[in-house]
């Protein structure tokens, strides 16, 4: 198994082995991702090869002291997703299927061999609290035009997002690897994006 480190390297060397790796191993992550955002296939398979070489032409900025390279490389993937999606040349009639209405798997090498059971997490939460995540993180919406789009307060959007991510918190304390950085991921940018 090659780490992480050796992945940035191979890439930093201009070796392809690197990016052959790197997609081999969060290709099947990353176009769930960019699907749930974009909800068309074949816009998602053009965006994650924007995304590879992105990767492959900025390797430099990537700091291991501030994320793992699976949540540096998720956060390209869901930016390059996103701003396909703001640009007026998209279809703007095209939306995400909801937060709880789907159930998608991370298919891959070693860590990712299981299922990220989105409808099974979201249980616990309140519809409001769903409803925020929903447009904030699938939708790519910010949390001033959430608060316009569902007439409330911008101030109450934030409690909101607060909670919902308490509770998932809460439900995610026992994982670990992945699971909890993609968590730590949409943490995140719920906040960045703010």
């Amino acid at each position: 198994m090659i780490d992480e480190s050796s992945i940035v390297q191979f890439i930093i060397n201009r070796n392809e082995k690197g990016l052959s790796i790197l997609y081999d191993k969060y290709a099947p992550a990353l176009m769930g991702v960019i699907n749930r955002i974009v909800n068309d296939k074949l816009e998602a398979e053009d965006l994650l090869s924007q995304t590879m070489l992105k990767v492959w032409n900025k390797i430099e900025l990537y700091d291991n002291s501030k994320s793992s390279l699976f949540t540096w490389v998720m956060t390209i993937a869901r930016n390059t997703a996103i701003d396909k999606k703001r640009l007026k040349s998209f279809e703007n009639h095209k939306k995400t299927d909801s937060l709880d209405a789907t159930v998608y798997e991370i298919v891959g090498t070693n860590d990712f061999n299981s299922k990220l059971d989105v409808q099974s997490l979201t249980l616990k939460l309140d519809s409001k609290y769903k409803l925020v995540l929903d447009m904030m993180y699938l939708q790519g919406y910010s949390q001033l035009d959430i608060s316009k789009k569902m007439d409330i307060p911008l101030g109450t959007v934030k409690t909101r997002l607060r909670k919902a991510i308490q509770i998932l918190r809460e439900e995610l304390k026992d994982e670990k690897g992945e699971f909890l950085g993609i968590i730590l991921f949409l943490i995140y940018f719920m906040f960045k994006l703010s």
